[in-house]
């Protein structure tokens, strides 16, 4: 690969260029994403009365937090995870830790179903911000090419595999949680 002194490699200054790509692409979607969520949010504060660091979730949001952790981390993920067999077993390990943290932190924030909007109402826990936290230190160190640690990659990869696991699984256990509720006040 070629670099000049003091320079970001061409694949990496590719791949920062391909991510800012993306968000100018996406962006209009994020712009009606973050209405309904406001609108959802205010609804939870001025029609339900909701407690502070209480939310209304609308669950066709909570779909693409996954998706867009995947459109953004991907291209990382991917080219940790076709380095070796290592990496897919920081992977797993990552998932399994995502499994356990997902079913946290739908304990902890889910509140009761919101059948009329096709909501929830959950608390806010913080890990979010948390998550975020760390999805912008991995992707900063992933980027840098100073940086090519072989065990940090590794530990790049079990976190951001937990951290797209996590949300998938939390997601799909959030529906399903929606579900049995409707299903018992019918």
């Amino acid at each position: 690969m070629l670099m000049q002194s003091g320079s970001v490699p061409n694949s990496r200054l590719k791949l920062m260029e391909n991510t800012w790509l993306l968000l100018a692409y996406l962006s209009p979607l994020l712009v009606v994403m973050i209405v309904f969520d406001l609108r959802a949010r205010n609804y939870g504060k001025k029609v339900l009365f909701l407690p502070k660091k209480h939310y209304v979730s609308l669950l066709w949001l909570a779909v693409f937090d996954p998706v867009f952790e995947v459109l953004f981390i991907g291209v990382v993920l991917w080219q940790d995870l076709s380095r070796d067999w290592a990496h897919w077993i920081a992977g797993g390990i990552g998932v399994v830790l995502g499994y356990f943290f997902a079913r946290y932190r739908t304990r902890i924030m889910w509140v009761r179903a919101l059948p009329e909007k096709k909501a929830v109402v959950v608390k806010n826990s913080g890990a979010e911000y948390l998550a975020l936290v760390f999805l912008i230190v991995v992707k900063t160190i992933s980027e840098n090419s100073t940086l090519s640690n072989y065990w940090l990659s590794l530990v790049i990869t079990a976190g951001l595999l937990m951290i797209v696991s996590e949300s998938a699984i939390r997601v799909g256990m959030l529906f399903r949680r929606y579900k049995r509720e409707v299903a018992a006040q019918s």
